[in-house]
């Protein structure tokens, strides 16, 4: 029973698509390698909302603000020691423990507040709205921190690799980090969507009324949830600026927010599997879409949300390890009939 239940479709195409992409690198040019590399990014980025709202129930459509955070934190703090190693693992580690930290806050006024669960959308959007306004309007030389300007509109450019020494993290090096990182966070989800903290989660996401009958401080593990996903969220901020480096005010945008929004609906929030693989997929077909200049991309991708959410509302992933598990259960050869009986009629040891 136990093989059974690890062969299945959802485990296959997992390992089909990591093996793919731990060897594409040794295929292909650098840029497409670098390329990539922002797929993980996003994945990781996707993750720490599909933390909230796959696993908990906590829709929030303000991930883009710890997102950008982090990625400015590590920006300014990086440029004001460029050559300084100590300066940069800082800036790492400020980038995913204030947006973290903030996250907390926010969360501690939600849930201990006892705000309605359906103005959690609207509280995190405005908070990624504002951020991003209040940016845009810091161009003048008395914004600076660290000695270094926040510029604005222009955000900050020249963000320095994350480097050990004289070693920078960029290129190959930066494709495998970023692997490896979203590989470490989707085994991790996948092990804790199968512990008891997991399937307290997913008791909230159902029913939070009825957890909180069974005894479970929901406003305290939506809390926790709610500030580690912000620390996710602004790790991959601080990804995507040593990657790219640099971050404009536009990082904090909803529309940002938008994008893992729309990978979950259309991915579904019950298979970790699914987001992840689809969130490279849909990443990657935007992109093309938008380096080959179609205007339409927008309508296509706003057409296909509404589609799959009328058809397909479990989503995309979740309904093709359904029918791929069906098949597989047609293929796999089943023991007759007469096999079972004797078993059952053969005497035991001992």
């Amino acid at each position: 029973m136990k093989s059974k239940r690890w062969f299945c479709t959802e485990n296959l195409m997992a390992l089909i698509f990591w093996v793919a992409t731990f060897i594409y690198p040794f295929t292909t040019s650098g840029y497409k390698v670098d390329n990539f590399t922002y797929y993980f990014i996003m994945i990781v980025f996707m993750l720490s909302l599909y933390l909230l709202w796959g696993y908990t129930g906590i829709f929030s459509f303000g991930q883009a603000a710890f997102f950008g955070i982090g990625a400015y934190v590590y920006g300014i703090f990086s440029k004001a020691s460029p050559k300084s190693t100590g300066m940069g693992l800082l800036g790492i580690v400020l980038g995913c423990v204030i947006p973290m930290i903030l996250a907390l806050i926010l969360g501690i006024f939600i849930y201990y507040g006892h705000i309605n669960a359906s103005f959690i959308g609207i509280i995190t959007f405005c908070l990624s709205l504002t951020l991003q306004t209040f940016m845009t309007q810091t161009s003048g030389p008395e914004w600076q921190i660290l000695g270094v300007k926040l510029g604005g509109f222009n955000g900050l450019n020249k963000i320095p690799a994350i480097h050990f020494g004289g070693f920078q993290i960029k290129g190959m090096t930066m494709y495998f980090v970023s692997f490896a990182i979203a590989l470490g966070a989707y085994i991790l989800f996948r092990v804790i969507q199968k512990s008891n903290f997991g399937y307290t989660m997913l008791s909230i996401r159902e029913n939070p009324e009825r957890s909180e009958l069974f005894g479970y401080d929901t406003a305290k593990i939506s809390t926790i949830v709610f500030a580690i996903g912000g620390g996710i969220a602004g790790f991959a901020g601080v990804l995507f600026a040593s990657w790219g480096a640099y971050v404009v005010p536009s990082t904090l945008s909803t529309s940002t927010s938008f994008i893992a929004v729309i990978i979950i609906a259309l991915a579904g929030r019950y298979s970790v599997t699914g987001a992840t693989i689809f969130t490279f997929f849909y990443v990657w077909f935007t992109r093309a879409m938008a380096a080959a200049g179609s205007e339409y991309s927008q309508v296509l991708q706003g057409l296909l949300l509404v589609i799959i959410i009328l058809f397909i509302p479990r989503g995309i992933g979740e309904t093709i390890f359904s029918f791929g598990d069906s098949l597989l259960k047609k293929l796999t050869p089943k023991k007759s009939s007469k096999v079972r009986v004797a078993k059952k009629l053969s005497p035991g040891k001992g």
